[in-house]
C-alpha cells in the first residue's frame, strides 16, 4: 500500500518542475525538458502515481487567463484550457494540480500543497464545467471551447503571440531566480 509521504514526495517532485508555457507539452517531454505546461505536468503526475497504484484521470476546464504581462492586452482571447488531475481516494475523486511551481506564488498564481489525502487548490478557477478526459475524447462543451480559442489564436498575429508566450514565461523566470540566489528554491527532479 502507498503512503501518503510517498504520494506528497511524488507530487511536489512534479509540482517542483518549472511551469512553462512554451516548453514541454507532454510527460516524455517534460522528463527531458525540465519544465512544461499544465497539460505536460498532469501528464507526468498521472503516470507517476499511477506507477504506485493510485488511479488517475486527467480532467479539464475552461478558464479566465489572469493578466500578467502588457502584451495580454493586444491578444483576441482571454480564456484558455487547463488540465490537471484527479485521484480516487477513499472512493471520491479529489483534485490534484501540480501546474504552478511554488516560486510562482510571488506573481499571485495558485501554487497547490498536497497532504496525500484532500483535494489541492486549482491552478486556476474553472468557468463552467470540469470534464474529466474519457476514451471518446473530451466533452462537446470542451471541443467547443478549444476550438472557439484555436480560432481566436489563429486570428492573431503569429509575433504577438509568440511575444506573449515570451513576455509571460519571462515573467515566470523572475521570481525562480530570485528564489535561487536567495537559497529557498524547492528542488526539482
Amino acid at each position: 500500500m502507498t503512503n501518503e509521504a510517498q504520494l506528497v514526495e511524488i507530487y511536489e517532485s512534479v509540482r517542483n518542475l518549472p511551469y512553462d508555457t512554451a516548453a514541454a507539452h507532454d510527460a516524455a517531454s517534460l522528463r527531458d525538458q525540465g519544465r512544461g505546461n499544465c497539460v505536460a505536468k498532469a501528464d507526468l503526475l498521472a503516470e507517476e502515481l499511477s506507477g504506485v497504484g493510485v488511479e488517475c484521470r486527467l480532467i479539464s476546464w475552461e478558464y479566465k487567463l489572469p493578466v500578467l504581462v502588457d502584451v495580454q492586452h493586444d491578444v483576441p482571447f482571454d480564456s484558455d484550457v487547463h488540465t490537471a488531475v484527479q485521484v480516487l481516494l477513499s472512493g471520491k475523486w479529489i483534485l490534484v494540480d501540480a501546474t504552478h511551481d511554488p516560486a510562482l506564488a510571488e506573481l499571485g498564481l495558485a501554487v497547490g500543497h498536497w497532504d496525500g489525502a484532500s483535494a489541492t487548490v486549482p491552478a486556476y478557477q474553472a468557468v463552467g464545467s470540469v470534464f474529466p478526459h474519457g476514451r471518446g475524447g473530451l466533452s462537446r462543451e470542451l471541443d467547443e471551447a478549444l476550438e472557439r480559442i484555436g480560432q481566436q489564436v489563429e486570428t492573431a498575429d503569429p509575433e504577438l503571440i509568440a511575444r506573449y508566450q515570451h513576455d509571460l514565461n519571462q515573467l515566470f523566470e523572475r521570481p525562480r531566480s530570485q528564489a535561487t540566489s536567495e537559497g529557498t528554491m524547492p528542488a526539482g527532479r
